[in-house]
């Protein structure tokens, strides 16, 4: 179903003209840059790539979503669509949180877990790490929608749906990734959303919260202690086949990567032929072998430095150009860039399926409503394409 999206997205924007209003939205957003330099760096290194042809052809086709992020910038450049595009995420992730409730008692057919009563893993994606980081940016925009509510009712109802959505992570889903980065979102929007002289007060609300929902989730607190003990298990004993064990040692071992040749890497698809000379074991292999668990140093070990100041510059502009946008989607814009910093040490947000679908998706969304700044209280936006124009 991607795909077949992707496609009609692809052939609907080559086939309905625009191009120098389209160019002029890509070439203007602050974004397009450091999405060029990825792309153009994921070409150059098949160059002098060690790796077989199969590997390169698969990651053209992940990093092909790089490209597919300038296109959504000239989709979603209205700001009816934008709205669009929010609401759809918002239907999907109440049908995304509803599921996972009604699967502690049903075996919801759609849910990949299939576990009922409490305690145990209620994930509805087949990947629950990335359900964690949808349903942690969509307790975002519940709070933010909270936020401008203009009636207590609503304030009160969206502030509800935001509460379950952060239980869902924090009791119903196994992994930390999911708790992490809901943590960390919920500072930075406390921090950007709240008052000057509530800020401290809010970030304090946070800290009492979690720890509140850390006493309360035996699921919560089996997956804290178990880090501290996977920790040890490697560091005493060199045990690999843990999820703390396993991050451990892809990282340092493409950290080495990187250090051998830090100006340009290794080259596209290095990271996995490498890897292979590293873990000869398969069921280690099926793991480490295919990313290291963390976005910059993949792209350190593949790019070197270049790849890695790339992707940083992807970060910071991002982050940067929330604060030229309207307050709701600077917020929603600070608490997603919180999402997508941290999961970027710990996964491979622009590798992993689900992920790089939601990554690829929605930041676009977010930073299409960027305007060019003129004066200060001003913004320009691109020429307008034609229908607008002679409307």
């Amino acid at each position: 179903m991607v795909n077949i999206g992707i496609l009609l997205v692809l052939v609907g924007w080559l086939l309905s003209g625009q191009w120098r209003w389209k160019l002029d939205v890509i070439r203007h957003n602050p974004i397009t840059l450091p999405v060029m330099l990825l792309s153009a760096l994921v070409l150059v290194g098949i160059a002098y790539t060690d790796a077989p042809r199969a590997y390169i052809g698969h990651h053209l086709y992940v990093y092909s979503k790089l490209p597919l992020m300038l296109m959504l910038l000239t989709l979603l450049y209205e700001p009816c669509w934008q709205r669009r595009g929010l609401l759809a995420f918002t239907v999907g992730s109440l049908i995304t949180v509803a599921s996972t409730y009604a699967n502690i008692w049903f075996d919801v057919p759609w849910s990949d877990s299939h576990n009922q009563g409490l305690g145990v893993t209620h994930h509805v994606f087949n990947d629950y790490i990335a359900q964690g980081l949808a349903m942690s940016f969509f307790t975002a925009l519940a709070v933010v929608i909270a936020l401008d509510a203009r009636t207590r009712s609503m304030r009160w109802a969206w502030a509800l749906v935001a509460v379950f959505t952060v239980f869902s992570i924090t009791h119903l889903l196994q992994g930390r990734t999911g708790q992490v980065v809901l943590l960390a979102m919920l500072c930075a929007l406390a921090w950007v959303a709240a008052p000057m002289a509530w800020r401290w007060r809010a970030l304090a609300l946070v800290v009492l919260a979690t720890v509140l929902l850390f006493l309360s989730s035996s699921l919560l607190r089996h997956r804290v202690t178990s880090l501290f003990t996977e920790f040890a298990q490697y560091t005493d004993a060199g045990l690999l086949t843990t999820s703390t064990g396993f991050r451990l040692d892809m990282w340092k071992n493409a950290l080495e990567m990187y250090l051998t040749s830090p100006l340009w890497g290794h080259g596209t698809a290095s990271y996995r032929v490498l890897s292979e000379q590293i873990y000869t074991d398969p069921g280690v292999c099926a793991v480490s072998c295919l990313h290291p668990h963390n976005q910059f140093l993949f792209l350190a070990a593949e790019f070197g430095l270049l790849g890695l100041v790339a992707y940083v510059l992807l970060l910071q502009r991002a982050f940067a150009a929330a604060f030229d946008l309207t307050v709701r989607y600077r917020n929603l814009l600070v608490a997603f860039m919180a999402i997508l910093f941290v999961d970027s040490f710990i996964n491979g947000p622009f590798w992993v399926t689900t992920e790089r679908h939601l990554f690829a998706s929605v930041l676009p969304l977010l930073v299409a409503g960027w305007r060019l700044p003129v004066n200060k209280g001003e913004t320009v936006a691109a020429s307008e394409p034609e229908v607008e124009r002679s409307a």
